[in-house]
This record gives structure tokens, C-alpha cells and sequence, in this order.
């Protein structure tokens, strides 16, 4: 008994949260409707509770199943991000979910799964372990952003989602496939040994890197791999939209980390400059088409892809010393609260037929929710990287290491692009504080839980502005394991 407990207390949260998942798969069945939008999102949030305090009663670090998982800071910083954006995309969703009569046992039981694969890739120590997350991680959204059914912009979203990821995942796999056959191992450091001992890319190994950086540029929307995205995130449920825009990403960096940053580190003379690349034209493309929008679900969309470019280009400087990778952790923490609250204040204005808020729509928000505006407010001036908030913290952790890496050029294009994108957050701040609210649509009536939600969230955008520390000091610390 002793040595399965041994062995099972590694990956003890992993386990609760399949067991949570399995259990509201089924009582959901048994449930009346009334009583499942209650006791399913209770269920959820219980054992993602229990996932995350796991760690606190068996605390364990090292290497388990044969060197297949590994458990350090890094591991524990990642599946404590997964669970909180999980926690935040269950919480806001039930009133949605009860409304557009979304089936809530599939929506919570999808999110969960999709939360057990971006964790098993956080642990992963070798290819085969974390191309299993990924898609453990993957499929599942795949079914959220078509999770209502009847409606055929969430088909089209979750069709064009499900056709380009299989193509993107075809790809890393053959690039992993490539990277085995030249290495001889699938273990992170095994390969990177075996990339040091080789000394310079050669032709195989070059192909292998552009077939990985193809396949994760997807998962993490990368231009130009980042098509599916407005038209995916636009036609799903809001909900699903706030949680796809998120925990998807953070988990294609945790993937970047692993994959690149520590397995093919000694490459990194090579990517790093590609990325640099990527990363300028990502946050600028994305800000550019983001500018142009009135729809604000899809502003957003745009949006996030820029900021992949902002984290991408931390990425990018690596070299320059663990400054760097805790400026990753930092902004993907940072992006996930601010993001996912963004998402959840268009629940307000999510009416039967639209696709999310437009400019119009918004009109006069703050004088008919005051409480939802102002948080509104708050995390698309945090997302716009204005002090006292996490957004600019997160935007200045990134430019010092960029400086450092001596990528001068591409902090220039972080600032400017940061600049560029204040006009079309700020552009929303002004539609709900000073255009007539006449105009604006009808709000639905908020649930407590949703503005509780946005109320936690908003608060820590603000006070993780103010004194961000213990948040840096903890990505610090989980950046070291995966540096070269």
C-alpha cells in the first residue's frame, strides 16, 4: 500500500481532477435540471479545489513512472495556473450554460479534461508525455467551442478549430518524429546532451525545429498560424471563449518551455532569432486587424494574439538568463486573469443571436452596470499595460530581458505596440462611460457568482500591480528547471 501511495502522490492532483471530471460525467444523468446548474458547478469547483491543495499535503518533487513525469517548480507553478483559469471559467458559466440550455455536465466535464492534459504537459520529461497532453488538452476544446450544438457559428468555429489543429498536430509530431531519429532519445535531456554533442544545426535538425515551431505556433495562435482564432473564439459560447483564450495558450508555452527552451536550448542561436521575428510580427498583426474591429469578442480574439507576440517575445530571450523565462510565467499568469475577465463582462450583453457585444452595444454599460464597467475598465487597461495593474508589470518584466538579450529593435516594437493597442481598449472604456446609454443594448440580469468572480479578479489585476513580488519571485523560481 505504501508504494502505490508513493507512487500515486506525484501526480495526486492530475488524478483528482480526472476522478472530478468522471464523477459530474456521471451524475449529470441523474440530476433534474434545476438541481445540475447548482450541484455541477459545485461539484467542479470542489475538486479543483482539491487539486490544488493536493500538492500542500504530499508535497513530492523528482522524477516518477520510469522518468516520465516530472514534478518540480516548474510542474507546480503551471498546474496551479491550469486550475485557477478553470476555476474561473466554471464559475462564470452557469447562468450562461442554464440560459442557452448548454448541456452542463459536457461543458464541465470538457473543461476539466482540457485541464488534466495542459497539466500533464506541464509534468512531462519527454516528447511522448507531452504530445499526449497536448491533445489530451486539445480535443477537448475542440468539443467546447461546438458545445451549442444548435447554433451554426459554434459548428463552424469548432469545425475550422478541430481541421487546422489535426493539420498543426500532424506537423509537431513529425517534427518529433525528426527529432528522434536524430537524437536517438525523446527525453528533453537526453536530447539536448545530444544536440550539444552535435554542436550546430544541420539539415535534419533544422526541419525538425520549423516542423515543432509550426505545430506549437498553432496552439499557442502565432502568426501566421493563427487563423482559427477569431473565427473560433467569435462562435463559441462565451464561457468557452474565455476559457479557450487562456489555458490553451499557457499550455502551448509550457510546451515552448519544455521543448525548446530545455530540450533544444543548445539550438537556441538558431530559433532565438526566428522567434524574435515571429514575435514582432505577431503582436503587430494582431494589434493592427484588432484596431478595426466593433465586434469586441472578436477585438479580443485579436487581441490575444498580440499578446501572444508580447510572451513570445520573452521567449525569444532565453539567453539572456532566468530573467527571462520568469517574464514568461509572469505574463502568462498575468494574461490569464486579465483576459478571462475580459471575456466574462461580455456575459452581460450576450443576447440570444449576437456573437458578442459590439461598440454600439456598450454604449452607456457603466451607467446600467456600474459594477461590471468598472471591472470591464480594469482589465482592458491592465490588458493595455497601464500602471497600477499586472499588465504593466508584466510588459515591463519582458522588455528588460529583451534589452538584454540585445533584441533593442524588438522592445521598440513591444512599446510601440503597446501604444497602438491602448486606442482600441480605450476605445471600449469610452463607449461605456461616455456615449448615450439609450443606444446601448439591454443587459441580462448578473448572477452573483459571475460578479463575485469578475470582483476577485479585478481586484487582483490591481493589487498584483502594486506589489507583483511574491508572483515574480514564484516564476522566477519555476523558470530555473527548464533553462538551459
Amino acid at each position: 500500500m505504501t508504494d502505490i501511495q508513493n507512487t500515486l502522490y506525484p501526480i495526486a492532483p492530475e488524478l483528482i481532477v480526472a476522478i472530478t471530471a468522471c464523477v459530474v460525467l456521471v451524475v449529470d444523468p441523474l440530476l433534474p435540471r434545476s438541481s445540475a446548474r447548482v450541484w455541477l458547478p459545485a461539484i467542479t469547483v470542489a475538486g479543483l479545489v482539491a487539486a490544488l491543495a493536493a500538492p500542500r499535503f504530499a508535497p513530492v518533487t523528482g522524477l516518477y513512472f520510469g522518468g516520465f513525469v516530472n514534478v518540480d517548480a516548474f510542474t507546480t507553478f503551471f498546474r496551479a495556473v491550469f486550475i485557477l483559469l478553470a476555476l474561473f471559467g466554471t464559475a462564470v458559466a452557469p447562468a450562461y450554460l442554464f440560459r442557452k440550455q448548454v448541456p452542463e455536465g459536457e461543458y464541465y466535464a470538457t473543461v476539466l479534461f482540457s485541464t488534466l492534459g495542459a497539466m500533464t504537459i506541464a509534468l512531462s520529461t519527454d516528447l511522448i508525455t507531452l504530445f499526449v497532453g497536448l491533445e489530451l488538452m486539445t480535443i477537448p476544446v475542440y468539443v467546447l467551442a461546438g458545445i451549442q450544438r444548435r447554433d451554426r457559428f459554434a459548428n463552424e468555429a469548432a469545425l475550422k478549430y478541430f481541421l487546422l489543429g489535426a493539420f498543426s498536430s500532424a506537423l509537431l509530431v513529425y517534427g518529433f518524429a525528426w527529432l528522434f531519429g536524430i537524437t536517438g532519445s525523446t527525453r528533453f535531456d537526453e536530447i539536448a546532451k545530444s544536440l550539444q554533442a552535435t554542436g550546430i544545426a544541420n539539415g535534419p535538425t533544422i526541419i525538425a525545429l520549423a516542423l515543432i515551431t509550426v505545430g506549437l505556433g498553432f496552439k499557442a495562435a502565432v502568426v501566421p498560424f493563427h487563423q482559427w482564432t477569431p473565427d473560433a473564439y467569435e462562435g463559441a459560447p462565451t464561457p468557452a471563449t474565455a476559457f479557450m483564450s487562456v489555458a490553451p495558450k499557457a499550455a502551448a508555452f509550457a510546451a515552448i518551455l519544455r521543448v525548446l527552451v530545455s530540450g533544444m536550448g543548445p539550438l537556441a542561436v538558431d530559433w532565438s532569432s526566428v522567434f524574435a521575428v515571429l514575435a514582432a510580427v505577431t503582436m503587430t498583426a494582431g494589434n493592427i486587424v484588432a484596431l478595426v474591429q466593433t465586434n469586441t469578442k472578436r477585438m479580443l480574439a485579436y487581441s490575444s494574439i498580440a499578446h501572444t507576440g508580447y510572451i513570445l517575445a520573452a521567449v525569444a530571450a532565453t539567453a539572456a538568463g532566468p530573467s527571462a523565462g520568469a517574464a514568461v510565467l509572469f505574463y502568462v499568469f498575468a494574461y490569464g486573469v486579465m483576459n478571462l475577465g475580459a471575456f466574462a463582462c461580455l456575459l452581460y450583453i450576450d443576447l440570444e443571436g449576437t456573437r458578442g457585444a459590439t461598440l454600439d452595444e456598450l454604449n452607456g454599460f457603466a451607467r446600467r452596470e456600474p459594477f461590471g464597467a468598472l471591472a470591464f475598465a480594469i482589465f482592458l487597461i491592465s490588458l493595455t499595460g497601464i500602471p497600477p495593474t499586472i499588465g504593466f508589470v508584466a510588459k515591463f518584466l519582458v522588455i528588460q530581458p529583451v534589452l538584454d538579450a540585445g533584441y533593442a529593435w524588438l522592445a521598440v516594437v513591444l512599446a510601440l505596440n503597446a501604444v497602438l493597442a491602448a486606442f482600441y481598449y480605450l476605445r471600449v472604456v469610452v463607449h461605456m462611460y461616455m456615449y448615450d446609454e439609450e443606444t446601448g443594448a439591454p443587459l441580462l440580469v448578473s448572477s452573483r457568482l459571475l460578479s463575485l468572480s469578475l470582483g476577485v479578479s479585478a481586484l487582483a489585476v490591481v493589487v498584483l500591480g502594486i506589489v507583483p513580488n511574491s508572483i515574480y519571485q514564484w516564476a522566477l523560481d519555476a523558470a530555473s528547471p527548464v533553462l538551459p
